[in-house]
Parts: C-alpha cells; structure tokens; sequence
C-alpha cells in the first residue's frame, strides 16, 4: 500500500496524527551524569585528558582546588578509590577495560563527607583516525577547486600532510583542514598518498585518485551538454537473466578514461527465484571491441575474459555486488566504446542461470538518461543469433576502476518508488548539495516527477543555505503528463532559470521542488551504491534528497530507516562550457 499524504485532506490527517504521537511526550538521556551542587572544590583540569581507544591502564590525575581527604574521583558516574595529595590534586587507578570503546566520560570530584559534586570535565576515550573520503571530485584545468578529504574517529586537532605521489599542479592541501584547494594548471590524472595525525600521534592514510580535466571539456561521460547533478531516472530495477532463451546481455560503456582496467563491479540477482535457477550456472565476461557500425554491436574482437560462477556461495553483500577481476587487465582509450558481454556457458543455460541486474524506466525517452547518452552507457540483448537490439529503458549499473585508482560508471543501485513524497501546498522536496571540485556556471534545470492531479506549475527555487532565493522558475504543467494518485508516470521536464548563475565551490545551496495545494506531484530519491563499494564519481557527491512536513525537513524513509541521506533527487543543472 502507498501512502501518498497528498492534498489538504492527507496533510490534516498527518498533523493529527503527528500530534497524537507527540501528546504528554516526554523525552528523558538514557544516562545522566551527577549532577553539580554548589562546592568550594573545583575541577580545572585532568591528565592525560584524552586516551586512544585500547590504552592500557593509567593513572588519571586531576588538577583543581579545595580537596580534601575526603574528595573521591568520580568516572562516568562512578566513585574511584582516589588516593589525596593535595588540596590541589586527586590520583586514581582507571583500568583498561574502561577504555576498551570510544566515548567522551564525564571525570568529577565528589565530597564524601557532604554529597556535594563539582563541576565534570570530559576526557576522551578516541578511535583511531579513519579517512573516510574514498574519492576526489573532478576538477578542471584553469578553474578554481576546492574538495575536504574528511576523517573519523581520531582526537583533534588533526594534521594533514602528504607522504606519496603528488597533487595536480597548482593544488595544495592545508595542513590543518584537509582541504585541497587552489587553481589547477594542466590537464592530468594522479594519485596522491594522504596522511592525517591526530593529537595523539594516532595516523591513517589513504590513497586518492584526481583527475584534472582539460580546460573547456565536459565533467561526465561525453554528451553533447554538461551536466551537474544525479542526471540519472529510474522507476526501479529491471533484470535480464542470462541463459534461458538464449539470452546475452551486452553493456555498451564510452570510457572516459584512458589506462589500464583493473577491475569491475557489476549488480548480479544470483539467488532469487525466478532471477537465478539451478546450480547459477557459469557465466563468461568478456570485454569487446565496438564493431564500429552506427548501431555500435559489440564485435567478435574480445580484449579480456572472466568466467564468473559460484556467486551464490558467497556472503551477501558480494553476491550481489560482485567484482570482476581480469586475468589480464585490458588498456583502455577515453572516448573509445567497449562492450561489456555476459554469455552463460553452462550445460544447461535454461536451468542454471543468473541475472544482472539495472535501472529501467518505465518512460524512456530516445535518450533514455538525460546525463548519459544511450551510446555512451546501454543495455543490449541477443539470442546468441548476433542480432543484438538495445534494451530501451535500461541503463547499466557498473563501475569500472583503473590501476591508477581513477574510477567512472553508473554507481546508482535503486529508485524508492515505493516511497514517494507529495509536492503540494506546504509540502515540498529539496535536494540540498555543497559544491565539491570546481565552480559550475548553470543556466537551466531539470528533474523528474509525476503530476497526480491538477494543473498548477511545478515551481523551482534556486537558493542559498540560509534561504535566500537565488532563482525561482515554474514548469508549466502541460510538460508532465497527468497521471493519476494510484498510477503515477514520471517524466523528465527541464526548463532555463532566469538568468544564469555560477554555484561556487565550498557552498551550499537547495533546489526546492513547489507546488499549490491546488495541483499535486510527487517525486522520489535514487539511491547511492556507496556502501557497496560504488565511488563518488559514479554518481552526485554533493548532496541528498529531502521532504518537508510540518515546516521541518528530513531526510527519506525507506526499508525501515528514517532520515536517510543516501539518495538523490533526479534532477540536473546544465553548465555554461
């Protein structure tokens, strides 16, 4: 069941609810520290005042005012046998064990002699540092750039430094933020050995691929537009089993890269039934040549092979997202179209099978992907006769990573078309997103939706983080077909701003998505592959899908998770070259 919240009478009937839910709630923290009374004594400071995760037992020394003998160390609520050695200082013995995890106690003094507890002050318990950026966003020669590499765990203040390889010409890291930034002189593609230190000389590194794009180039697979933006539509997943009636599936890919392929994750459906049969089969991976026709067939010129098989066996999630390594890693020239074949070579292909699996739209245009040209990244089916046809609808979900760590692809891996949100009166959706990489100057913007009822624009507000309206513009509704609240149709409607404007990087802007209360659409997120190993270049790094509801915002809702941000809207601007 779909519950679409639309329209006055959905939207009276969810603040009822949300005010049933919320009367005589009381919220109360799981823990509370003690709390402090009034006490001559007085805490000013501890030693060590932070330890890494899995230190050894210490002693903990704590600095302050009027102690006296019978002044206790509280830990985390709980009394410390505390040796006094002064009205100045208090000692105790804190064993490993409560320094096992990651956390922030709360260290106070307690009179024993009249209850009375001073003020607390935190020490930290830190996890060793991780560098969590996996990516760097693409930059381009002669424009200004500007991308965070992020960190977790660790105690600050960090230190950040390089230690291999080289940036870009004209780039620079700080040393005490992590960013990169500068002006970047000449095209190029490196790989940069990142080390972050925290303050207690805990270090993690990471090694990152950048890829400097010559100046006046496109930012994405070769269109004849460029794009900012998800750029990808989809109202679900569509599988095509390999084997059973002959099936062969080709990805057709224009790489944009040049260098040596080593590796490529797919989307498989190896244990579902009617997806996968039997044994699953095995499956020959090859990767062609382009037979260089205008219908662009995979040819009989084969660069690399794969016998996958055996994908069922292993634990989820590498069943299902599953990467290809080539005994012989192929060379690849950007702009240059490859094919990548899936044939089933088992026995018995009708009963041992399995499926791979992409995004499909229910009303494709010629296109298909706005952002992607059907040439540059389809699906194509044969029946072993070597006629192939394009699968209209379909867009390869893959990812392709070359030895110098530079990725590319289609890393989306689903639409939540189940759990769409209502654009209508005072509910909206927005997609908000910090610039990453390198100023884009836009002069139009696109998205995709469904029109359930009425005949009021789609309105589209362009603003800045606080709120301030860059932009507003209306998509009449003639350019989304109606449908219906039961069977919504979605489709890609673009139309120019008012004038053009350049987002710069490092700032934060939201594309508000509006409509009367009069007239109602609904749109819905398409979700990042980046937990399954999918890199920030294979889709939108910049920014999240949200929804409106009771003059708050909040991220998605999908498989049983609230305040998602992992999807994006299905929207793109397009750049001024």
């Amino acid at each position: 069941m779909r519950i679409l919240g639309g329209g006055v009478l959905s939207f009276l009937v969810l603040v009822l609810v949300f005010q049933l839910g919320c009367a005589g709630v009381t919220t109360q923290s799981a823990t509370s520290a003690p709390a402090a009374t009034s006490s001559s004594a007085r805490v000013e400071s501890i030693s060590p005042a932070s330890v890494q995760v899995g230190h050894a037992a210490l002693e903990l020394t704590v600095s302050g005012s009027n102690f006296t003998s019978q002044s206790v160390i509280i830990w985390n609520g709980s009394a410390k046998t505390t040796k006094f050695v002064s009205s100045k200082e208090l000692t105790a013995q804190v064993p490993a064990s409560a320094l096992a995890t990651a956390s922030v106690v709360p260290v106070a003094v307690k009179d024993t002699a009249n209850g009375q507890v001073t003020n607390s002050v935190p020490l930290t318990v830190g996890d060793h540092p991780v560098i969590v950026t996996s990516a760097l966003p693409e930059g381009q020669a002669g424009r200004s750039y500007a991308a965070s590499v992020k960190v977790t765990g660790g105690v600050a203040p960090f230190n950040w430094s390089t230690d291999s390889g080289s940036l870009p010409a004209g780039l620079a890291m700080d040393s005490s933020t992590g960013v990169i930034s500068g002006t970047a002189s000449e095209a190029s593609e490196t790989s940069v050995g990142v080390v972050v230190t925290d303050s207690l000389n805990s270090s993690a590194k990471a090694t990152l691929a950048i890829q400097i794009a010559p100046a006046g180039s496109t930012n994405t697979v070769t269109t004849s537009t460029t794009y900012y933006g998800s750029g990808i539509g989809t109202d679900g997943l569509g599988n095509t089993a390999v084997g059973p009636f002959g099936n062969v599936v080709s990805y057709r890919i224009r790489a944009k890269h040049s260098g040596v392929l080593q590796q490529v994750l797919i989307y498989l459906i190896p244990d579902h039934p009617g997806y996968a049969g039997g044994t699953g089969g095995s499956m020959l991976v090859t990767l062609n040549k382009d037979d260089g026709t205008a219908a662009h067939n995979p040819s009989s010129t084969v660069l690399a092979s794969y016998v996958l098989a055996g994908a069922a066996k292993l634990p989820p999630p590498d069943r299902y997202f599953y990467t290809v390594k080539f005994a012989a890693p192929p060379t690849l020239t950007a702009g240059t179209i490859y094919h990548l074949v899936f044939k089933n070579v088992d026995a018995n292909p009708a009963s041992n099978f399995i499926s791979v699996d992409d995004m499909h739209q229910s009303n494709p245009s010629t296109a298909i992907q706005q952002a992607v040209g059907s040439i540059d990244a389809g699906v194509l089916l044969s029946n072993e006769d070597g006629s192939w046809q394009p699968r209209l609808g379909y867009t390869p979900i893959y990812q392709f990573q070359f030895s110098n760590g530079v990725t590319e692809g289609v890393g989306y891996i689903e639409g939540w078309v189940d759990t769409p949100e209502p654009i209508a009166g005072p509910l909206a959706v927005r997609e908000t997103f910090t610039v990453s990489g390198y100023a884009r100057t836009v002069n139009a913007v696109a998205v995709r939706a469904a029109r359930v009822s009425g005949n009021d624009p789609l309105v589209v507000r362009l603003e800045n983080a606080n709120g301030v309206l860059i932009e507003e513009t209306s998509i009449p509704a003639a350019s989304i077909p109606e449908s219906s609240l039961l069977a919504p149709s979605y489709f890609w409607a673009r139309v120019p701003l008012a004038s053009s404007y350049t987002l710069q990087p490092g700032q934060t802007y939201h594309l508000v998505l509006e409509a009367t209360a009069t007239s109602i659409y609904e749109t819905f997120p398409i979700r990042k592959g980046s937990f399954y190993g999918f890199q920030p270049t294979t889709f939108f790094p910049d920014g999240y899908a949200e929804f409106e509801l009771l003059a708050s915002w909040h991220g998605w809702t999908q498989w049983g998770a609230a305040e998602r941000i992992d999807g994006d809207l299905q929207f793109y601007f397009s750049v001024v070259p």
